[in-house]
């Protein structure tokens, strides 16, 4: 029988700056119930120092590839990768939580029971009308399920849709699109198109949020309004609204999208013990 759930944190440095030990201890005082490993790269794996920290938080570690630790864009190919998701296979899903993350309520369950495989916060963007939402998937505090994340990866067809609203959002932010239509559009390149995601270039949330589906017609990515309670990346201010005035599960990104909102809005929220006892 599987397991619920695993927390998992990014990790590619022996020391922790003081909020990065913050969120730790948010991610500790909300989810301790819960099973917890970093994900790190292999030249850490001698660093006595480092293992004994992340052991006294209560994390195991699980070494990958050093080469998939260099640059995002590396990282993001880790996390497009078969073999990631099958070190993961024990597991119904999982939580992937990065050290700038903050974690405000222990009520995890209410998102598993939803039975969605992707959640992660929206997208804000602002133009000439002010702020709007842009779609929804944020990589940073992602609730992924693993199975079907590994039948897309492991899908053999392609599920032909047209072009929607949602797509041609997409275009906005991902170069990609210009290659899906290749594909979409003259016979010869359809029956390449399961290379798509091996040669995908991008960020893995935005291949997540909006690729996905057509390898796996079923795949169930949250939308705006349900992933908002969910977390807040960019402009929490203005989600904060949005969310009737409530705090989400978590925050993505807090020190980078306006950290002077969460420090003088919620000032309790920092009075945490920032050491790894």
């Amino acid at each position: 029988m599987k397991k619920k759930l695993i927390i998992i944190t990014p990790v590619y440095k022996k020391n922790l700056t003081k909020n990065e030990l913050l969120s730790m201890q948010s991610c500790k005082k909300h989810l301790k119930d819960y099973e917890k490993v970093i994900i790190s790269p292999k030249k850490l794996s001698s660093e006595k120092e480092f293992n004994k920290m992340w052991q006294d938080f209560g994390y195991s570690i699980i070494y990958f590839d050093d080469k998939y630790f260099k640059s995002i864009a590396s990282y993001n190919k880790l996390m497009i990768s078969i073999d990631f998701y099958k070190e993961f296979i024990d597991y119904e899903y999982m939580l992937i939580c990065h050290l700038d993350v903050l974690i405000f309520s222990n009520k995890l369950d209410h998102w598993l029971s939803k039975k969605i495989d992707y959640i992660g916060a929206p997208w804000v963007f602002k133009d000439e009308n002010g702020l709007r939402f842009n779609n929804a998937g944020n990589g940073g505090l992602s609730l992924r399920r693993v199975k079907s994340f590994l039948d897309v990866l492991e899908a053999k067809h392609f599920y032909y849709k047209t072009f929607n609203t949602v797509f041609l959002d997409a275009n906005i932010y991902n170069p990609t699109p210009v290659l899906m239509k290749l594909f979409l559009k003259y016979k010869f390149f359809k029956k390449f198109m399961p290379l798509f995601k091996y040669i995908y270039i991008g960020n893995e949330d935005r291949f997540w949020s909006a690729y996905a589906k057509f390898f796996a017609k079923e795949f169930k990515v949250a939308n705006i309004e349900e992933s908002l309670p969910f977390a807040f990346e960019c402009y929490p201010e203005f989600c904060y609204e949005k969310n009737n005035f409530e705090l989400p599960f978590g925050v993505h990104a807090w020190e980078e999208c306006n950290p002077e909102f969460w420090k003088t809005t919620f000032p309790e929220l920092f009075n945490l013990n920032v050491n790894n006892s």
